[in-house]
């Protein structure tokens, strides 16, 4: 039996729980979504479980909008990645290419949890369908605040490293897509 040449974990349906969610931008004045959670004093992004049967960009769209009670759409994206497009003309690269109009996960987080599990969390770009009405008013329930800021400032509230990694990830993807 030869042993893969790659390094590789491996894990069963008892020991993951995958999750999506977006960076969430109001495209009109340039700001992107945060949820404060006083009760820690932390403030993340919009993320959850992805349900039974849902795809990743469903359960992302539907996350963001029960988090922070914002209709949202996944934007097209001019990105890097491996995957190869829908219909490939050539033979299949297993390199980065930029592809247009993608709305693919930008970012894929893995999370070690107790025991030895993991959470998977797929990471989108988003805007808010600004024309329509926010519902974020029935969310939270005092237990947490919606809040947006600026492409700087965003930067400086976000508590974890890794959520201001993804955000400045977020932003050169959009500033390369739509600047």
């Amino acid at each position: 039996m030869a042993a893969s040449r790659f390094k590789s974990e491996q894990y069963y349906s008892e020991s993951f729980v995958e999750s999506a969610g977006a960076i969430l931008f109001r495209l009109s004045t340039r700001e992107i979504c945060v949820i404060h959670l006083p009760s820690q004093n932390e403030y993340v992004l919009a993320k959850g479980r992805r349900n039974l049967g849902e795809t990743r960009q469903s359960a992302a769209v539907r996350e963001v909008k029960e988090e922070t009670g914002y209709a949202c759409r996944l934007l097209p994206l001019t990105m890097s990645t491996r995957n190869p497009p829908a219909i490939e003309k050539e033979p299949a690269l297993d390199e980065p290419r930029i592809h247009t109009s993608a709305q693919e996960p930008f970012g894929l987080q893995i999370r070690h949890l107790s025991r030895g599990d993991v959470k998977v969390i797929w990471w989108y770009i988003a805007a808010v369908n600004e024309q329509e009405k926010s519902d974020s008013y029935t969310h939270g329930q005092g237990e947490f605040s919606v809040e947006f800021y600026s492409y700087t400032d965003v930067l400086k509230k976000l508590t974890f490293q890794t959520d201001r990694d993804l955000v400045e990830k977020a932003i050169h993807v959009m500033q390369g897509t739509y600047d």
